[in-house]
């Protein structure tokens, strides 16, 4: 029986007061690790997939190509937020993760971030391809599957707010 696997992983995170700001906010760039130090545990939590034990045996690992971020709301100190990620696409050696931060109270959208990760042979420099049970898993797990895809990041976070505007409850 094949293994079926979630497509969209979620889990919280408390905003420390390290990452904030002299306004008790958290810091613009702290964000990007919020994103990253969340998927790398659930990748790890729920494909099996420790992406730096595959880095030590077979010397490829994904390294950050590009960021768009859009700040929806602020976080402050001590506010627990909910982080859900989702592999949007892949090609032969590229992918493209989406985050959104969301309120874990409301619902409502926090943040959202396209993070592109360029696949990488370590030892020889240069691109490296997603092969064999690799390929497999990310054929498996991305939302909109093989294939970059032509999207737009300021389309996509409208698209968002619009679904979270639809979802937030009706004050009486």
């Amino acid at each position: 029986m094949e293994k079926e696997y979630s497509k969209i992983l979620e889990s919280k995170a408390l905003v420390r007061f390290e990452d904030c700001d002299p306004f008790g906010h958290l810091n613009n760039g702290r964000y990007i690790d919020y994103y990253l130090n969340a998927r790398e545990d659930q990748v790890r939590e729920s494909y099996g997939l420790d992406i730096y034990a595959m880095a030590k045996t077979t010397g490829k690992a994904w390294v950050v190509a590009s960021n768009q971020i859009a700040y929806l709301r602020e976080v402050k100190f001590m506010e627990t937020v909910r982080i859900k990620t989702c592999l949007r696409w892949f090609n032969d050696t590229d992918m493209l993760m989406e985050g959104q931060m969301v309120d874990v109270n409301t619902g409502a959208i926090i943040s959202v971030i396209w993070t592109r990760f360029a696949y990488i042979d370590i030892r020889k420099g240069q691109k490296a391809t997603h092969e064999g049970e690799l390929a497999t898993l990310l054929n498996k797990v991305a939302v909109l599957g093989e294939g970059k895809r032509e999207a737009y990041f300021e389309d996509r976070v409208k698209e968002l707010r619009q679904e979270s505007a639809a979802q937030a409850p009706t004050q009486v």
